[in-house]
C-alpha cells in the first residue's frame, strides 16, 4: 500500500477533515482510561472460566463467550474511535479501516444471541428440567457458540461490502437510503426485538417457577440450597441482559434517526459510547453479583504477582 500517494492524490481535490477537540478528547479518554479496563476485565473472565473447575458450568461457558465478544468490541473500539476522531489522508488505509470497523455491529449481535441462549438454557434447566426436547449439554452449547459467531459475521457482510472511505475522510456506505433503512430496521428487529421477546418469555417463566411454584430438585441437594443457587445465576443473567439492552437502545435509536437526516456528532458519539458501556461493565457485574467470580478473580490476580 502506498499511503503517501493516496494522500497526495486526495489532497489535490479536497481538504482534510478537521480534528475537533470533542472528538479527540473523547477518543483519548476512552483509549487511555476506559478500554484498557474492559480489555483486562474480559481477559480475566475468560481465564478464570477456563482455569477454575468450580466455574465450568454451562452458564459460565456462555458468559465466557460473551466476554470474548466484549473483548473484541473493546479492541475494535480503538480503530472505530480513531477513524471517527482523526482524519486519515491515506485513502487506501482509510478504506481498510472502515471495512474492519464494519464488523463492530456483529459483536453486538453475538452478545445478544449469547444472552438469548443463556435465557433458553436457564429456562430449560429450571422450568423444563424433565423435558425430552433440546438438551443444553456442554457439547451442544459449543455448537451454539460456533453458530452464533458464524451468523454474526455473516450478518455483517453487507456492511463490509458497501463500506467505503469518502472524499471528506469519513467512513461511509455506497447504498441507497431505502437499502439502508431496510437493513438497519430489519436488523434491529432481529437483533433486539425477537431476542428480547424470547428472553422476557424465558425469564418470566423462570421467575414464576423459582418464586411461586414447587420445583424438581436433585435428591442429593437440599431444596433451599438448589433454589438459592439458581436464583443467584438467574439474577446475574438478568442484570447482564438488562445492562446490554439499555446500553444498546440509544445506538439503535440514533441509527434510525441518521437514516432520516443528520444527527449531531455529540449524539452519535454518545450512542457509540453507550454500546461500549456494557462490554466494559460486565466483568464488574460478575464480580459484584457472584462470590465465585470474586474468589476466582482474587486467586488469579494474586497468583500473577
Amino acid at each position: 500500500m502506498n499511503f503517501s500517494d493516496d494522500a497526495m492524490a486526495s489532497n489535490s481535490t479536497t481538504k482534510v477533515r478537521e480534528v475537533t477537540a470533542f472528538g479527540l478528547v473523547t477518543f483519548l479518554l476512552l483509549a487511555i482510561a476506559v478500554l484498557p479496563i474492559g480489555i483486562v476485565g474480559n481477559i480475566l473472565v475468560i481465564i478464570v472460566v477456563r482455569k477454575k473447575r468450580y466455574l465450568r458450568t454451562k452458564t459460565n461457558l456462555l458468559l465466557a463467550n460473551l466476554a470474548a465478544s466484549d473483548l473484541m468490541a473493546n479492541v475494535l473500539a480503538y480503530t472505530v474511535g480513531a477513524a471517527r476522531a482523526i482524519p486519515i489522508p491515506a485513502i487506501t488505509f482509510g478504506k481498510f479501516l472502515c471495512k474492519i470497523n464494519s464488523f463492530y455491529p456483529a459483536l453486538s449481535l453475538c452478545s445478544i444471541l449469547t444472552l438469548t441462549v443463556i435465557a433458553l438454557e436457564r429456562y430449560n434447566a429450571i422450568v423444563k428440567p424433565l423435558s425430552n426436547g433440546l438438551k443444553f449439554e456442554k457439547r451442544t452449547l459449543r455448537y451454539f457458540i460456533i453458530a452464533i459467531w458464524i451468523l454474526s459475521l455473516v450478518a455483517a457482510t453487507p456492511l463490509v461490502h458497501f463500506s467505503t472511505y469518502n472524499s471528506d475522510y469519513r467512513c461511509d456506505r455506497t447504498w441507497s437510503t431505502t437499502s439502508r433503512f431496510i437493513f438497519w430496521t430489519s436488523s434491529f428487529i432481529v437483533i433486539i426485538g425477537i431476542p428480547l421477546i424470547i428472553i422476557i418469555y424465558c425469564y418470566c417463566h423462570i421467575i414464576r417457577t423459582l418464586y411461586f411454584q414447587h420445583q424438581i430438585v436433585p435428591m442429593n441437594i437440599p431444596r433451599e440450597v438448589d433454589t438459592r443457587e439458581k436464583k443467584k445465576v438467574v439474577k446475574l443473567s438478568i442484570v447482564v441482559t438488562s445492562v446490554f439492552t439499555f446500553s444498546f437502545i440509544p445506538f439503535a435509536v440514533v441509527r434510525e434517526l441518521e437514516i432520516r437526516g443528520p444527527v449531531p456528532n455529540v449524539v452519535s458519539v454518545f450512542a457509540l459510547c453507550s454500546v461500549l458501556l456494557s462490554s466494559v461493565l460486565n466483568p464488574f457485574i460478575y464480580a459484584y453479583q457472584s462470590t465465585n467470580y470474586r474468589q476466582a478473580f482474587k486467586e488469579t490476580i494474586i497468583g500473577c504477582r
